[in-house]
């Protein structure tokens, strides 16, 4: 079935129709422009309150435009209503009529959202228009008017007006990696790495030496060298592999049984062999062995950096963060930080979690938005993965859930760090 949201290709002039499914990340443009080019629906950011506008479809960041109608929409060029729907933006907010005034001119807001709430139910109908459900009031553009910053309202609904007609297409690739540190260490289908591709997101990973494929452009795979057992795949792949991706990860988890479980000495040598080549060869950056957030692990890393001449260290320091608060884990970080003066940080895996079934302190939420605020801000880290995008959070708290397992939307908490 396709529905009245009609999916458009983004080349100009095309105009075949395809589905909006229910449940999937869309971009909402307004048809009173006969234009491929047409102004979007956009929020200014991700907080309660924030006006609904229309805005170039193209500048504005992909979580500020990218918008899921719940439960879908009516057959399209008919006269059908849609289903009640909520219509979310940021993974928990939603197309609100402020305060709940039935009056035209009322504008539109985002807000967090609350089930039953009659200010965020919406009908996606057959004919095109977005009816508020219960009311004969239509989403509609104020005065016809699409300048950038334009806000929405509500207006006594009437067929044909083109004010009140929304077409859907496909999310505009997200300018991926204009000045963010955000990566992403993922487990899940590639087919859901343009959901969380952002302006923030510059590197990916998946602790292997295979790139997921169709990476959106601007994000940079890293692969990585997990530990013992895994030299003939790495060998092949990236060794002599014809692709050069620049960048490459040391061991897994080096002071862990769970993890690669190698000595300083081991992992020095399978450093030198596996690591090492790839810069003498193909001048790519390398990524320390990652460690786990305990004294071993800066002293792991210590003795091994001893084993190392200049010319073979790496330019990054890996380590991971599994702990109950924020401040907690700004003071591990910064005493990480100060054990290796000079060299830039990747924090390749983090979440509030204390890996001890008692999950997080802090309020996650505020965890998350805390956490991104101040890796963003520390100038010594250059790169930091929240834990994890993937269906399987191995043991980790499902609080810390960056993504839906099944539909691969962004979770709230996902949120916090890629907007």
């Amino acid at each position: 079935m396709k529905y009245v949201l009609t999916v458009l290709p983004l080349a100009l002039g095309v105009s075949a129709a395809l589905q909006a499914p229910v449940n999937s990340p869309i971009n909402i443009q307004t048809l009173a422009v006969n234009s491929n080019v047409a102004p979007c629906l956009q929020v200014a950011g991700n907080y309660d309150g924030a006006p609904v506008t229309v805005g170039n479809c193209g500048t504005s960041t992909y979580a500020q435009r990218t918008w899921v109608v719940v439960n879908g929409g009516a057959e399209e060029n008919t006269s059908n209503a849609g289903p009640a729907t909520q219509i979310r933006i940021y993974g928990n907010k939603c197309l609100d009529v402020k305060d709940g005034v039935d009056q035209d001119g009322t504008k539109l807001q985002i807000w967090m959202c609350y089930d039953g709430s009659v200010n965020q139910l919406w009908r996606v109908n057959g004919a095109g228009d977005i009816s508020w459900s219960g009311h004969n009031k239509c989403m509609d553009l104020t005065d016809g008017n699409t300048s950038a910053g334009t806000v929405i309202q509500i207006w006594t609904c009437y067929t044909g007006n083109t004010n009140q007609l929304w077409n859907a297409i496909s999310p505009r690739a997200a300018s991926v990696c204009s000045g963010g540190k955000v990566g992403l260490a993922w487990a899940m289908s590639s087919s859901f790495i343009p959901n969380a591709a952002t302006d923030k997101t510059c590197y990916i990973y998946n602790w292997s030496p295979w790139s997921p494929s169709a990476l959106p452009q601007g994000l940079r795979f890293a692969p990585m060298f997990w530990g013992p057992g895994h030299e003939s795949d790495w060998t092949s792949n990236v060794i002599q592999g014809a692709t050069n991706y620049g960048i490459a990860m040391g061991m897994q988890k080096v002071n862990q049984v769970d993890g690669s479980n190698m000595t300083p000495v081991q992992g020095a040598q399978s450093w030198k062999d596996m690591l090492v080549p790839l810069r003498t060869n193909k001048n790519y950056q390398l990524v320390s062995p990652s460690v786990i957030s305990s004294s071993s692990g800066i002293t792991w890393l210590q003795s091994f950096m001893s084993l190392l001449t200049d010319s073979q260290k790496p330019d990054f320091m890996a380590v991971h963060w599994y702990g109950k608060t924020l401040l907690d884990m700004q003071n591990y970080l910064t005493t990480f930080h100060n054990a290796f003066p000079g060299k830039t940080v990747w924090v390749t895996e983090f979440a509030c979690d204390g890996l001890d079934g008692t999950g997080c302190t802090d309020d996650i939420n505020s965890f998350a938005n805390g956490a991104d605020d101040w890796l963003s801000s520390q100038s010594w880290i250059g790169a930091y993965f929240p834990f994890a995008f993937a269906s399987d959070l191995s043991g980790v708290s499902e609080v810390n859930r960056l993504i839906n397992a099944s539909s691969g939307l962004i979770t709230p908490v996902g949120w916090a760090y890629l907007s």
